[in-house]
């Protein structure tokens, strides 16, 4: 048997939903950011669209830039600087 090495592989407990995830809401769908704003990437897994690798889930970053309805965001991996696509939903204000 083959196995599956699809996107999403190894990530059930991170992208399971826990009772304190809070639901859905209108206001997190349509929140907006501007450039240079610092975001956390918190993964909402009920939500599929523009979803960010789950590598990534808890980074801290910040915005660089709109790409049609989603956010830009500029993130360090090791050495490295990546540009993670992300809908608003799966990202928050670092407070």
């Amino acid at each position: 048997m083959r196995k599956s090495h699809g996107r999403y592989r190894k990530s059930r407990h991170k992208l399971r939903r826990w009772r304190s995830t809070p639901p859905v809401t209108v206001t997190r769908y349509l929140q907006q950011f501007n450039e240079g704003d610092r975001v956390v990437i918190d993964i909402h897994p009920s939500v599929q669209e523009g979803r960010p690798h789950h590598r990534f889930n808890g980074r801290v970053g910040v915005v660089v830039g709109t790409q049609g309805r989603a956010y830009l965001v500029k993130i360090r991996d090791g050495d490295k600087e990546k540009v993670v696509i992300s809908h608003p939903i799966h990202l928050r204000r670092l407070k």
